[in-house]
């Protein structure tokens, strides 16, 4: 029986020391691109996460930029809500909130940033995203002449109180439904509502009392 199991041993060396080009060669081929792929796919997806994130942040610097005139914009999340505020000469002037409603492309396919004023009513908003919904049709939400009617808005608002774009009903609701939500996250940040100063406004600018 040990000299069975000898001769094993040796066939086994003999076979590796004779096929060690063609075995052992393409095993540490393997073994290197099974260890160095994932770790550049790692070290892409890493350096890839941080530029989308940049990207993203300098999009919602420059949309917020357009809808208040302010001197800086700070985010900030209460009680579970992520928005920023939109302060000019230290006065807190805008409460700006990102916000994203199902509609005909499917789940979050809107999104929408509303700004709103320390009154409760709608300063300025715009629609930041429909590319999902359909092109001719819901796309057309994107444009300010359907979505600024929501200006000066308050409170909840029915569909019956905005017109509809022709044709994307659907689409139409979930940018109702997304500025609805962020009126809502105001609501629910208990922020208590105050008059602006009369003729104090304008189509992208608010202005607080000079001190």
């Amino acid at each position: 029986m040990k000299e069975f199991f000898i001769k094993i041993w040796n066939a086994v060396v003999a076979f590796f020391k004779n096929e060690k080009d063609s075995i052992v060669k393409p095993t540490v081929v393997l073994l290197c691109i099974c260890i160095i792929i994932p770790l550049a796919l790692a070290v892409t997806n890493k350096v890839t996460v941080k530029q989308i994130a940049k990207l993203e942040a300098q999009n919602a610097k420059t949309a917020m930029e357009e809808l208040v005139k302010a001197d800086k914009f700070n985010e900030q999340t209460t009680k579970g809500i992520t928005f920023n505020v939109a302060q000019k000469d230290g006065a807190d002037v805008a409460y700006i909130f990102k916000t994203s409603a199902k509609g005909y492309g499917g789940a979050n396919s809107v999104t929408v940033m509303t700004a709103i004023g320390p009154d409760g009513k709608i300063l300025n908003l715009k629609v930041l995203d429909v590319s999902n919904e359909t092109p001719g049709l819901g796309q057309n939400a994107s444009k300010p002449e359907f979505y600024l009617q929501f200006k000066g808005m308050s409170g909840k608002i029915a569909i019956t109180d905005i017109d509809t774009v022709t044709s994307a009903t659907i689409t139409s609701k979930a940018v109702m439904t997304a500025v609805n939500d962020a009126l809502a996250q105001f609501k629910e940040l208990s922020i208590t509502p105050k008059p602006l100063p009369e003729n104090n406004t304008d189509e992208t600018e608010v202005k607080t009392d000079e001190k």
